[in-house]
């Protein structure tokens, strides 16, 4: 398969047998997808005798190519260094009840070249939220430059847990560990810490292997919003090189998908993360565009390329796990897929000091809610202060505290400017999906509910799109997550 979108080299081409362009080569590949097969002869008995034995041949081949690579797929699994262990000392991976309930998987992109001249390091964070019964997932992008709190090493940039954890294994995790799983592991504790939920699971894969992954697709199709131009992109030998990527929908190999992904130059950190998001999605709709005949017939060499670059502690060696993450692959539709980041437009910035950024917490724990609502909520995002016109003390950051369990996101509490004896919702945006939402959840009184901010309403907090004042009709369950 041609592949666009490479480092800056052109070849000069004749019209005639000029290669293909990208747009027709996305449309020569959506044509064959919706081609419908041949002209078919009548069916006698013959015909049907060798069919029934070509689909049974055709069974026995998928059965043993999907065994093979289930056995590939469990050499990948490691423990986790954070789990009890058992009798053998090793650490018990407990698999989920066949992918039934939410669970969090840390993604972690690791540069490991063979002469890394600065240690092994994880250059992409990305949590990914995954909520199988409802058929949704998000993603939560986490810039590298983001100071966290690491575990037994203290306030350091959030990437610097996976390269001290790896080189650390034995003295935070016992002897025998393993570095990567070690590295994961202080990672996972790290994002737990920062984003105040908890890790699940951990899925390593260094660039190689995610070159090799997209290679064996046969390329990503990827709609490019706009040129990147990255006059410095680092390369295997710590020298650089320029890459040039146009716009436009195109088919990236995978050295090409890596170099999109990874840049760093051509434009922001936060631009970045979207972009790896994108690749991500794409990635996945490659797999489910060919439909199971096809994924089976890739299960092998899919298989090998994991085998020799991914590490995770998902429990990939049991079958329900396997057939549960199968089934949600196929069902997972685009707009189902939640994208965030922490960037400037969401969380506020308290302080830079050189390129370590120093994220509002309140922010963080907000964007995390968002995340969990789930991608109806998502449709809509909007800050919710409660107000205390109560008098009752502390009732307004329970309240908030109890939203929050629901997926809203919410800044911090504070009095309102006078007692009031009906609770209120003042709308000062454009916001009906979660006014509404609020509304219903909390049985108001539609006569206290402002599309619009009435006459004799306060400015609009700092931050803040609907304030909920909270009146002496307050309900007790209100703050009850």
């Amino acid at each position: 398969m041609a592949v666009t979108g490479a480092v800056e080299s052109q070849r000069a081409a004749s019209l005639r047998g000029r290669p293909r362009t990208a747009r027709e080569r996305v449309a020569s590949r959506r044509a064959a997808r919706r081609r419908p097969p041949g002209p078919r002869s009548g069916c006698g008995p013959h015909l049907l005798g060798g069919t029934a034995a070509l689909a049974a041949l055709l069974i026995i081949v998928l059965a043993l190519a999907f065994n093979w690579a289930r056995g590939a797929l469990s050499a990948i699994q490691q423990a986790d260094p954070r789990r009890p262990t058992a009798a053998s000392g090793q650490p018990v991976a407990t698999p989920p009840p066949t992918l039934r309930t939410p669970l969090n998987i840390l993604l972690v992109g690791v540069d490991s070249r063979p002469d890394m001249q600065e240690g092994v390091r994880s250059d992409t964070l990305i949590l990914v939220h995954i909520d199988p019964a409802q058929g949704w997932a998000g993603m939560l992008s986490i810039p590298r430059d983001s100071v966290a709190d690491i575990p037994n090493l203290g306030q350091q940039k959030i990437n610097a847990a996976y390269s001290y954890g790896f080189n650390h294994a034995a003295e935070i995790y016992g002897e025998g560990t393993a570095q990567d799983a070690a590295g994961g592991a202080l990672a996972a504790e790290t994002v737990e810490g920062f984003l105040g939920l908890k890790v699940d699971y951990v899925a390593q894969i260094d660039f190689r292997g995610f070159q090799r992954v997209v290679d064996t697709l046969g390329g990503v199709t990827v709609d490019v919003p706009r040129p990147l131009l990255d006059p410095s992109y680092p390369t295997d030998d710590y020298g650089y090189e320029r890459v040039y990527i146009p716009a436009g929908i195109q088919v990236l190999d995978g050295a090409t998908a890596l170099r999109y992904a990874r840049s760093r130059h051509s434009s922001s950190d936060f631009d970045r993360s979207r972009r790896q998001q994108q690749v991500l999605q794409s990635i996945l709709a490659e797999v489910r565009s060919r439909g199971l005949l096809r994924q089976a017939t890739l299960l092998p060499a899919l298989a090998s390329d994991l085998e020799q670059s991914v590490s995770t502690t998902l429990p990939l060696g049991d079958l329900d796990t396997l057939r549960g993450l199968a089934d949600l692959a196929q069902r997972l539709e685009p707009d189902q897929i939640i994208q965030i980041s922490i960037n400037p437009n969401d969380v506020a910035v308290v302080q830079e000091i050189g390129s370590d950024i120093y994220w509002d917490k309140g922010d963080v724990a907000a964007l995390v809610a968002r995340l969990m609502a789930g991608p109806e909520a998502n449709a809509e995002v909007a800050r919710v202060q409660v107000q205390n016109g109560a008098e009752v003390q502390g009732l307004a950051g329970q309240v908030a505290s109890a939203l929050r369990a629901r997926g809203f996101i919410t800044v911090e509490p504070a009095d309102a400017p006078a007692a009031v004896a009906h609770s209120q919702l003042i709308d000062y945006g454009d916001h009906p999906q979660t006014l509404g939402r609020l509304a219903d959840l909390l049985q108001l009184d539609r006569r206290y509910v402002f599309s619009s901010p009435p006459p004799d309403a306060a400015p609009a907090p700092l931050r803040t799109d609907i304030v909920l004042i909270l009146g002496a009709d307050y309900r007790e369950g209100w703050a009850t997550p």
